[in-house]
């Protein structure tokens, strides 16, 4: 019996400390964090994230976008559809996208998010968040190597977000472009470790992707590192798809509010879809993936806007946009506060609505 106690405490302790070497005291405003280990960006350049802390115990994950890229065209330096680096000097590299607008205009009095503790999870791997992989490509006779190792990075800011925000009073799960498919990804797991936490998902402009992605999937090594829930035990390169992650995290938390933005005429949207060569345009793939959702999920709504824009949380826009008289700002803002919400979509979408004055 000793013996077990003296285990179970050596145990515990390191447990302990292990958190403890995590906690980070943060100064005022943003935090620039690097948690090192086996953490890197694509091309071998270090990898860091942000957090702050706010004035209320809730709790803000956000995803950053960034592009993606699985072979050889897609991946390398001249193609460029993809950030490959955190380069502090590209103000896209930090919160809020180079500004304080949108969910980071932390003085708009209409900010359903200005009080929130923030972790905002840096993206610059190519693979949505969602990859464990060095794949060597081949290009003009010359070989490279990209580091997808998003869910390495990811989880390094998740792990640190568990230890520094322990105890939030709701969680809200964002991400716009890659960081949607990634907040999709990571939420089983966030919502797994936050059990009981009201919370709330939010995928910004990555509805619309489509198709067989056996190529990205390989690429990123993504069905090894699949959340390990039973709902994913089945899964396979050919039935895998970026809906199969807001279909599984549905039915995992039915408790959870899940929701995807989007508008009808998103070109860059359009662009991926056709890269991707997955076989369905994003004028078909948006209202046919938002349709699967509906059919399987009670907890799902979307807002589907007029208009060509790609992504909004990080822009003013958040604040300006209207379809009827259901304005975005209002709609994210009852998800955030457990309200219910029903899906919103424009009819005349040539154009985005504005707020009426």
């Amino acid at each position: 019996m000793r013996r077990l106690f003296l285990t179970f405490l050596v145990v515990f302790l390191f447990v302990v400390s292990s958190v403890l070497a995590q906690t980070t005291p943060l100064d005022d405003g943003w935090n620039m964090i690097e948690p090192g280990g086996d953490t890197i960006c694509s091309r071998g350049t270090p990898y860091h994230f942000y957090a702050r802390e706010g004035t209320s115990d809730n709790l803000l994950i956000d995803f950053q976008g960034g592009g993606a890229c699985w072979n050889a065209l897609s991946c390398s330096e001249q193609f460029g559809t993809f950030n490959a680096s955190l380069d502090l000097t590209d103000p896209f590299n930090s919160p809020g996208y180079g500004g304080s607008s949108g969910i980071y205009d932390l003085d708009n009095p209409e900010n359903p998010f200005a009080d929130y503790d923030m972790v905002f999870v840096s993206y610059c791997t190519g693979d949505v968040h969602m990859g464990d992989s060095v794949t060597t490509y081949e290009r003009n006779n010359a070989s490279f190597e990209i580091n997808h190792k998003g869910v390495v990075n990811a989880n390094a800011a998740l792990d640190w977000a568990y230890a520094n925000f322990d105890a939030p009073e709701s969680v809200f799960v964002n991400g716009c472009s890659a960081g949607s498919l990634g907040a999709s990804f990571h939420a089983p797991n966030i919502l797994a470790h936050y059990d009981g936490v009201r919370a709330a998902v939010l995928g910004d402009s990555a509805g619309g992707l489509r198709g067989n992605l056996t190529a990205q999937f390989t690429a990123w090594n993504t069905l090894s590192v699949l959340p390990d829930f039973e709902g994913y035990a089945d899964e396979t390169l050919d039935s895998l798809s970026f809906n199969t992650f807001w279909l599984e995290a549905t039915a995992l938390f039915p408790d959870v509010l899940f929701s995807e933005y989007n508008t009808v005429g998103d070109e860059t949207q359009t662009y991926l879809a056709r890269l991707a060569q997955g076989g369905v345009s994003y004028e078909n793939g948006l209202p046919a993936n938002l349709s699967d959702i509906a059919a399987s999920a009670a907890n799902f709504a979307s807002y589907t806007q007029g208009g060509d824009l790609h992504c909004i949380t990080p822009y003013p826009e958040f604040y300006t946009y209207s379809v009827g008289d259901v304005r975005l700002r209002d709609w994210v803002a009852d998800l955030a506060a457990g309200q219910p919400v029903e899906t919103v979509a424009c009819t005349e979408c040539d154009s985005a609505e504005l707020v009426s004055p």
